[in-house]
C-alpha cells in the first residue's frame, strides 16, 4: 500500500494535514508536523497539542491525511482509520523511532496510528503546461523565494508572533 515514492515524499516533508470529523459531523483539518511511515500499511503522527483531533478520533476513527511536496506540487492522500496509543508498546516504539529522526516533540499526548485503506495521488494542474517534476520544482523554488521575501518584509514590520498557549 505505501510504496517507495510515498515513503520518500513523507520523509522529505514531515508535515501533513489531517482531516477528521467532529462528533456533530463537521470537518476538522489540522496540520501535523510529525508524520512518519510505520510500515507498509500504516502511518503515524504525534498528538502534541490537538485535543480537537484526539476527541474527533475517539468519537469516529475515520481520517484522511494529505502530504504534499510544495515544490513538486504533488503528493498523496491517505484514507483510513486511526487508533490512539498512550503508554503502550506502539507509543514507546513511535517515540523511539522519532528519537532516531529528530526533533522529538517535548510533549506527546498520544500516538495516532493510521491503518491506510486507500492511497491516492495528488497532482497539480501545473503539469498540464508540459512541465515535468524537475521544471516544476525549479519554477516553485523561484516563486517560493519571492513569497518568502514578501513575508519576511511583513514580519520585519511587526513584533515576533507567538501562540497564546506559549506565552
Amino acid at each position: 500500500m505505501i510504496d517507495d515514492d510515498m515513503r520518500a515524499l513523507i520523509n522529505g516533508q514531515k508535515l501533513c494535514f489531517a482531516a477528521t470529523v467532529t462528533p456533530d459531523g463537521r470537518p476538522n483539518l489540522s496540520p501535523k508536523g510529525t508524520i512518519r511511515v510505520w510500515d507498509d500499511e500504516h502511518l503515524f503522527f504525534c498528538d502534541i497539542a490537538s485535543p480537537g483531533t484526539r476527541a474527533n478520533l475517539e468519537a469516529s476513527p475515520w481520517i484522511e491525511v494529505n502530504v504534499v511536496d510544495p515544490l513538486s506540487r504533488r503528493g498523496y492522500r491517505f484514507l483510513g482509520t486511526a487508533t490512539l496509543h498512550r503508554d503502550d508498546a506502539i507509543h514507546r516504539e513511535a517515540l523511539a523511532r522519532l528519537a532516531a529522526d529528530p526533533p522529538v516533540p517535548p510533549s506527546v499526548h498520544a500516538i495516532v496510528l493510521i491503518r491506510v485503506e486507500r492511497a491516492l495521488s495528488i497532482e497539480s494542474p501545473g503539469y498540464a503546461s508540459g512541465n515535468d517534476e524537475t521544471a516544476m520544482r525549479a519554477e516553485w523554488r523561484a516563486r517560493r523565494a519571492a513569497l518568502e521575501e514578501r513575508f519576511e518584509a511583513h514580519l520585519a514590520g511587526r513584533p515576533p508572533w507567538r501562540p497564546d498557549w506559549a506565552r
